[in-house]
This record gives structure tokens, sequence and C-alpha cells, in this order.
């Protein structure tokens, strides 16, 4: 190993210890691959998968679209690691990528309005088969 090298890996170990922001890769793939993924709002890779460097000391969104697909918001948050440091927490990102039609039962929100749409949609045609729906004149 070279002397640069050396004390590269060094100072990296330093500012870990030390709680110094340090960037960090966090691996991104999705399926289907193919994907643009973007940092705080800043285009960083043209298509999953791929890695993208962030630093450790603060929270960052991940932005994941695909045309067609829904897209999908990822917060990577830092996190104390056992050594005393700073780490990023996911510290790997793997998402599957749903269409408009498919339900995310992951995302709360989603599950939860796809619950109130299909429990509307049992109540409209309960009232319609006993007569009390609209349009029924009773």
């Amino acid at each position: 190993m070279s002397r640069t090298t050396r004390i590269l890996l060094s100072l990296n170990l330093v500012a870990a210890l030390s709680g110094c922001a340090v960037a960090q890769k966090v691996p991104v793939s999705t399926d289907p691959s193919g994907a643009v993924v973007y940092l705080d709002g800043n285009k960083v890779c043209e298509a999953t998968p791929c890695s993208v460097e962030m630093l450790n000391d603060k929270s960052h969104l991940l932005t994941i679209v695909k045309d067609g697909y829904r897209q999908k918001d990822i917060q990577v948050r830092p996190v104390q690691n056992s050594g005393g440091g700073k780490a990023l927490s996911p510290d790997i990102v793997t998402v599957r990528l749903r269409t408009p039609d498919q339900p995310d039962i992951s995302d709360k929100d989603s599950a939860v309005g796809t619950a109130i749409e299909l429990g509307t949609e049992v109540l409209q045609r309960v009232l319609k088969d006993s007569g009390l729906g609209s349009g029924s004149g009773k």
C-alpha cells in the first residue's frame, strides 16, 4: 500500500471516529432496474443499480423515478454506529417499484387510501343493492 493511500485511510478513520462528516456510498437497486435516482433533489444516477455517495452527518432524501411506475421516496438518516461514529441508515436501498394500479402495502398512506377506496366501493354496492343508494328515488 502506498504512503498516500495509508495517509488517506488514516484521515478517514480519524474523521469517522471523531464524528466528522464522511462520504458514504449507499448502493441503490430497483425492481425493475433502470430507475433514475435523485439525492436531495439533484440527479445522481441515470439508471439503477448504482451507488450514491452522501455525507453521513445529516439526513437525505433519495427519490427514485421510472416512467410508468410510482415515485418512491426514501429517507436516509445518520445513526451512531457501534464504533461511536456516524453511519447512514439504511446503508443499502432496495426498492420494488409499483405501477399506479398496484397498491403499495408497505406505504401506510397508500394502504389506508386503498382500504378506504375499497370500503367506499363496497358500501356503494350494498346501498345500491338495497335500494338506498343515490338515484333510487327513495
